[in-house]
């Protein structure tokens, strides 16, 4: 096998659950990825790890058919968060779209004038300050590989964002409250 000379890095960035964004500071792995045969060669690669390396929307990431409960468990616990915290910033002004940079100060000026997001933002935080509680959302954020921190305030929302765009839409929720996969 020929495989890149960045497979290490590759994989130790993926086996942590973290995502690999053409739009990130991790760009030219994905490039290295995406080019000429690579992604099939590294797939099979992998393969062999008991990782599964799957392709989205310009983001690649690992699976695992064979998971344990209790860390599936655990993933769905952190998708209910993921999903309250997508709700809160599509609340926003500014949705978060591929591409958009959203600056901590601004989004916690946005919570004090809107109780609305105030309600959402202290939901998801215990922090004191508004500030704060928006920084460790947005840090959440980056630390999954959706968003990506570009200076002490600025978050970069990444391609991987349509990950948590794609499972959240296969959610659909009875009227009666029970939810059901279709």
């Amino acid at each position: 096998m020929n495989l890149p000379k960045q497979t290490p890095e590759i994989f130790s960035i993926l086996s942590r659950g973290n995502f690999i964004s053409s739009n990130g500071s991790r760009g030219k792995l994905y490039d290295i990825i995406d080019h000429e045969g690579n992604y099939e060669l590294l797939k099979e690669y992998f393969r062999h790890t008991g990782y599964t390396l799957e392709r989205g929307h310009n983001y690649v990431y690992f699976s695992q058919s064979d998971e344990p409960n209790l860390i599936l468990e655990k993933k769905l616990e952190a998708f209910s968060y993921y999903i309250d915290v997508m709700d809160f910033f599509s609340s926003m002004d500014t949705k978060p779209t591929v591409g958009t940079r959203y600056r901590v100060t601004q989004i916690a000026e946005e919570c004090f004038s809107n109780e609305r997001l105030k309600q959402k933002v202290f939901a998801l935080s215990r922090k004191e300050k508004m500030v704060d509680k928006v920084a460790e959302i947005a840090g959440d954020l980056a630390q999954a590989g959706f968003f990506e921190q570009e200076d002490e305030d600025t978050f970069k929302v990444m391609d991987a964002i349509h990950y948590l765009e794609a499972v959240i839409s296969l959610i659909t929720i009875e009227q009666d409250g029970e939810q059901k996969n279709p």
